[in-house]
């Protein structure tokens, strides 16, 4: 046999051992029904960075459903039940690579949403020609990335993220958009693994935020606020904690001076994971006399792989900065293509 023929057949003996290992574990990776892990599932196969037998051992670990076992570690990465932690971490991984951003809030698309209370001065100054419709879309784009790791320490991540919200009078004769607010924002997380009561304190955060609508005049609405947040897991649940500083404006600049009677200083937001379903409520409330606050409640179900049916309900104050003293109800249809869990 000569050299040629020789290094043939050293190829296609080399290729028929990698192969089979590396097509099972492609196969492992493609039945990972979330698309985070499952990214992240190819990523360490294309790196090198794990053997096939330790992907297979880290999918198992990450999708199989068992008691609590006592941590060793940083809980997020050995649990299988807390969600939020699984996710925070591959969304690091991820991060970690050039070029890529990862979700931040929830990105959805609501084409038919139904408000029961419409502010029609704030629409006048805005559109005085056309009438306001009751029924409007609405949908969200929140993106984010990190901007240094381990910035303290291990585990210390400043991260950068931008949300933006709108509601558009899609079905008015010349569908302007009525609102938008932008959200860009800037903080802080540290990993976490203290335990109590069976829930694990997943991570907790700093960081400011400032929010707009964008606009001039009598319609421009404006705050900044200074943010602290803790999230807390247990099983198939999460429950994420904020309060927030309003910084300071001169009465000048100052468009919108009472927003803290409406808005409150923080807000609960609770997620419950059951099979392809999450169901989350958030609750805010201004703790005064004068009692103001909101009620979200939100359902997504299972579509395809790409899409989730998504219902978003709304009651109380500040569902957008125009609308931040005025009291409405809405009910939107669309679709989700993140889920917060």
């Amino acid at each position: 046999m000569n050299a040629r023929l020789f290094a043939q057949a050293l190829l296609w003996t080399a290729l028929g051992t990698i192969l089979p290992a590396q097509a099972d574990s492609l196969g492992i990776c493609a039945a990972v029904a979330d698309d985070l892990q499952r990214l992240a599932c190819y990523d360490r196969l294309a790196t090198g960075a794990a053997a096939p037998s330790t992907v297979e051992a880290s999918i198992v670990e990450t999708t199989t459903v068992g008691p609590e076992e006592p941590a060793s570690g940083p809980v997020h990465l050995v649990n299988e039940e807390l969600l939020l932690g699984q996710r925070l971490a591959e969304e690091t991984t991820l991060t970690s690579n050039a070029w890529v951003i990862t979700p931040h809030q929830r990105n959805y698309l609501l084409p038919a949403t139904y408000n029961d209370n419409l502010n029609r001065a704030a629409w006048a100054a805005l559109e005085p020609d056309d009438p306001m419709q009751h029924i409007e879309a609405k949908f969200q784009i929140s993106l984010k990335t990190i901007a240094w790791t381990d910035i303290l320490g291990a585990g210390s991540n400043l991260w950068v993220a931008y949300t933006q919200r709108n509601w558009w009078q899609l079905y008015n004769d010349s569908s302007p958009f009525r609102e938008t607010n932008y959200q860009p924002e800037v903080f802080l997380t540290f990993a976490n693994d203290w335990r109590f009561w069976g829930f694990t304190n997943t991570v907790v955060g700093t960081g400011f935020r400032h929010e707009s609508n964008g606009k001039g005049g009598d319609l421009s609405r404006s705050w900044n606020r200074a943010m602290v947040m803790a999230a807390f897991e247990r099983r198939r649940m999460a429950l994420n904690v904020r309060a927030w500083y309003r910084l300071p404006e001169s009465s000048g600049d100052d468009d919108n001076p009472d927003i803290e009677r409406y808005m409150g200083y923080g807000d609960i937001t609770g997620i419950w994971k059951w099979q392809q379903h999450e169901f989350a409520v958030k609750l805010r409330n201004n703790l005064r006399s004068e009692n103001r606050g909101a009620l979200e409640l939100e359902w997504t179900f299972p579509i395809n792989r790409r899409f989730k049916g998504y219902i978003q309900y709304f009651n109380g104050y500040g569902e957008s900065l125009i609308d931040y003293n005025q009291n409405n109800s809405r009910i939107g249809f669309g679709v989700s293509m993140t889920d917060l869990l």
